[in-house]
């Protein structure tokens, strides 16, 4: 008799808890929500949009881009060949590289030994180097932004 009272009592509360949490639709919104209800940890990460932001709250990001060529570079009879390609001024150098033509030659070159940016962000600098002296064609392109 214990058992079949228990049963029907959990029976009975969990239609009553089924009713509670079948609530209608869009009826729940923002004049039914408690100041700081919802923060960051509730949201769930890149369910944003740009639109759920006030003016100034995101950074403005990249503006500008421009893909600046350079080269090519023609070295006759030397080991290294260098390549500095600059932005333009205000722009900083977001990403580069170059390439070398002219025959590489297993265990000679030439290779490509320095491809980074300078240490302002200003320019991006390509280098190859061989084994001995020798011919070598660089060009390269360096992508230069207004950036914040």
């Amino acid at each position: 008799m214990v058992i079949a009272c228990l049963a029907l009592g959990v029976a009975l509360s969990g239609t009553s808890y089924a009713k509670i949490l079948a609530l209608p639709v869009n009826s729940v919104g923002t004049p039914q929500l408690k100041a700081n209800a919802v923060i960051s940890s509730k949201v769930k990460n890149q369910s944003l949009l740009a639109v759920d932001f006030k003016p100034g709250q995101l950074p403005a990001g990249i503006r500008g881009y421009e893909v600046v060529e350079g080269g090519p570079i023609i070295a006759m009879n030397q080991i290294y060949n260098s390549l500095l390609m600059t932005c333009p001024a205000g722009k900083k150098a977001i990403g580069g590289g170059g390439g070398t033509g002219g025959g590489i030659i297993p265990g000679d070159g030439p290779y490509i030994v320095v491809n980074e940016p300078s240490v302002d962000g200003s320019s991006w600098l390509v280098q190859t180097a061989r084994a001995t002296s020798g011919y070598s064609a660089l060009g390269g392109r360096v992508i230069c932004a207004d950036v914040p």
